[in-house]
Formats: C-alpha cells, structure tokens, sequence
C-alpha cells in the first residue's frame, strides 16, 4: 500500500509576523477567542493550563477574556502567526500541511493534539499559523516524486529539466540513485506542487467532511489515460469520464451511516496490460446530518411485517443497483410535483417510528402534498420498475444513468411502462393513497451508488 507518507508539498522561508496581545510577555502563536470558549477549554485543547495563559498574556482577570481576545498559546516557541482552522483535503499529510505553513511537523502535531504523525484524514479541522500574505515569498521550486527505479537523469528528462536543478528538501544536490518516494525539489519549475505520484494528478472530493445522507462527488485527474478502481467505505466506487484527463464518481452516503472515518482508495491500472500502476488511500470523516424523529400511527400492520418489507426492499436494492455509463441528465433536476412545492409533509432522514413501535426506520425521501395530482420526471431516463408493491404502493422508477435513480411511490395512476424513456416535465402518473401511508401524498427518493439521498439537493444544484 502505497501511503501518503510520500506525498509532499514545499513552500520554505515563510515569515509569520503577527500583533500579540497588549501584556504579551513571550512569543508563541494567536489564538483568537471563539463564541462559545472557555478557557479551560482553550487550554486543554494546546495541552497548557489556564494559568499558564493567563500569565504569559498578563491577564489578572479572566473575566476579561470575550469573544475575539487575541491570547498567545505558550509553550510554542517558536511558532508565530495567528492560529486559524483549515480543513484536510484529501491527499495532505501533517508534512505537507507544516512545510505549507513553516512549521516543524511536531509543533503542528502538539498544536492539535495529533498522537501519530501519518494518521490525518481528510475533512479533519486543523489548527495552523496563519502567515500575513503579503510576507510570503514564492515556492523554491516544484516537488517531484521519484518513481520505481527511476534514477535523477530518468525524471530529469521527463520533466523536461534539469538534472542538476533538483534537489533535496534540505537544498543539498540530489543523489544520482535514488529510492521510490523520495521527494525531490526541481528548482528551475514555477508549476504549482503535487500531491500524488504521476499519472494521479488531483483528486478532489465534495463534500468535506461527508455527511449522512447527501451525495459525494469525486473528481480524478490524470496526466494520462487510465483505468480506475476505488471504494469509499463499504461501497465500490465507479468512474465515469467528465472533460479531457478527468474521471467522476457519484456516491451516496446513507443516511443511518455510523459518523466517523471512511477509508476511500483508489487504484490505477494501466489500460494496455491492465497492471497496478498506482494507489492511493486515506481516511475521510463523516459528520452526522442532525435528522430528527418521528412516530407515525395509523400505518398498515402488514407494511411493516418485516417478512413483507425486506423482500421488497432487496428487490429494489437490486433493481437500481446497475449503474448504466450513460448520463442523461444535464443540470439541475426540475420539481416532480407543481402542488404546494413550497411545502413538504416529510423530510428526508428523518428517523421513524411506525405505530408506537422502535425507532428503527427513516424516511428514504421527502413527501409532497397532492391528491390525483400530476408526477412529472424531473430529468430524462429509461424507466426500470412501474407497477404495485405492498411498501411502496404504485411505484416508478427512473434509471438517469451513472448509478443515478429517482422514485415515485404511492400512486394513485402509472401512466409509463418499463422501457420507455421519458423526458424532464413527462407526466409519468398521478399522486395517490397506495402502500404505507397515512395520506395522499407524493414520496419522491434519489437514489445515487445504491443508496438513498437526500433528494432536494438535486433541484437546488447541479451534479456531478
């Protein structure tokens, strides 16, 4: 496994120049005072105490302390700058984030609390010195990452460069052998740093952290054309081309995942003999979505009879499994309903309880008002299931391709069949009273990589 430990950004000679607090009697890095802090608060989190801060910022009275109070940190010699949060992307390690900002690692370590120096993961909120910008000088040079048995004169000639511009992170010339991973500096480039090894260029993933229940989107670059693999959790992620050199993934996150980290991989295979050229792998972190709960009464006892409900719910599983590699759709969804679209009955992730019973189901989709009023697909697609369930009541399904599905559950009138393909603004049936309800209502899901997502998302912007 190749790890980030080899991934490095260079930006030396940084001056971090910063106001400290009137009474200040000692350098060390900002921290401004945020809604909310305390001080015992601030101290645990730079692993001082509050006596500690009180002395070297000449405070006799922490009453005095409010919101926007600029303290010095102690026990950071060294480290100046005023401290502001920034947010892991994917690809950085604690190396290249200290480098960045001209710190040593293990300040950046103990500013954070960082136990291990390899274990960052992406979406993780960091505390760094922020440098004035009109201080900082211009990268010395581009970081280049030596490849399998590739010796200097070898990168040398691919980078159209030369051999004799490249050197070590210590600015000593570079050996003429050298080691897989090892990073080296090519003093003669103005192009911006890397973070993975050739043909990976960037990967950028949206949004981060991820959060319960929406869509991920992930963009992969390469310099050249390859064949792509990767997970994201306990799902197989698969890549669609965007624009020249670019790879898209679309993948839900469900709305009942445990927060918490998610390792993401992705492996690169070379399209001619199919061979590993390259792989990458970091955590990423999943926040929670803050859904609520609900306790619906009056609901049909057989459309919770788990010997009904998870025939079912395999059988759409597998119905919209298939990710189709062409994407029908351009732009935002458009509203499947006209009626009281200003309002929902229901939201989605919303945790439920049917009938007093446990709280150990959630809304898949969002509910629009209506009775025998028109459905109308939001975006093109071939239509995959339209008929009866028990659950679902008449239900449709739309295939948009790229592992993309939208439903509509509860009918009262299916007006498609399977195979037909509809256009944006078709009208595909009418809202009605069928399956688990309590109402007429529309029950209207997007579905994205096999699971369940928020759906509004869909109409406020565009994917991927």
């Amino acid at each position: 496994m190749i790890r980030s430990k080899f991934v490095t950004l260079i930006l030396a000679g940084l001056l971090i120049i910063s106001a400290l607090p009137a009474g200040a009697q000692s350098d060390g890095p900002v921290y401004i005072v945020q809604p909310g802090d305390t001080l015992f608060a601030i101290a645990r989190r730079f692993g001082t105490t509050v006596e500690a801060i009180l002395e070297i910022n000449a405070i006799a009275d922490s009453a005095r302390i409010f919101p926007g109070t600029e303290l010095t940190i102690p026990g950071f010699s060294g480290v100046s700058g005023v401290l502001e949060f920034r947010t892991v992307t994917f690809g950085e390690t604690l190396e290249t984030i200290a480098r960045q900002y001209a710190v040593d690692p293990a300040d950046l370590a103990r500013l954070n609390r960082v136990v291990k120096l390899d274990t960052l993961y992406a979406g993780q909120s960091l505390i760094v010195p922020q440098p004035e910008l009109e201080e900082a000088p211009a990268l010395a040079g581009t970081p280049r990452m030596v490849a399998r048995e590739q010796t200097r004169l070898e990168m040398a000639a691919r980078q159209n460069t030369n051999p004799w511009s490249l050197e070590l992170l210590t600015g000593e010339t570079a050996p003429r052998w050298q080691i897989a991973g090892m990073v080296l500096v090519d003093t003669l480039s103005d192009e911006p740093p890397a973070l993975f090894f050739e043909p990976l260029e960037s990967v950028t993933i949206t949004p981060l952290p991820l959060v319960q229940g929406q869509t991920t989107v992930i963009r992969v670059r390469t310099t050249s054309p390859v064949l792509l693999e990767g997970a994201l959790g306990d799902h197989q992620v698969e890549y669609f081309p965007g624009d020249e050199q670019e790879m898209v993934a679309l993948q839900g996150t469900h709305a009942l995942a445990e927060p918490g980290l998610r390792e993401y991989r992705l492996e690169l295979f070379d399209p001619q003999n199919g061979e590993l050229v390259y792989a990458f792998e970091q955590a990423i972190l999943l926040e929670p979505a803050g859904y609520g709960s609900t306790v619906l009464n009056g609901v049909p006892p057989e459309t919770i009879d788990p010997a009904v409900t998870q025939p079912e719910e395999a059988l759409i599983a597998e119905l919209l499994a298939p990710r189709s590699p062409v994407k029908h759709w351009e732009g935002p969804f458009e509203d499947p309903s006209r009626y009281y679209t200003d309002e929902l009955i229901a939201f989605f992730g919303t945790r439920r309880s049917y009938n007093n019973g446990a709280l150990q189901y959630y809304h898949t989709g969002v509910d629009f008002y209506g009775r025998d009023t028109p459905i109308y697909a939001p975006a093109p697609g071939y239509i995959v299931f339209a008929g009866p369930l028990t659950v679902r009541g008449n239900a449709t399904y739309i295939d948009h391709g790229w592992g993309v599905y939208s439903g509509y559950l509860h009918q009262s009138e299916i007006y498609v069949g399977v195979g037909d393909f509809v256009e944006a603004g078709e009208v595909i049936g009418q809202v009605g009273n069928t399956g688990r309800v309590t109402g007429p209502h529309l029950h209207w899901e997007i579905w994205v990589g096999g699971v369940p997502v928020e759906p509004i998302t869909w109409i406020e912007r565009s994917f991927p």
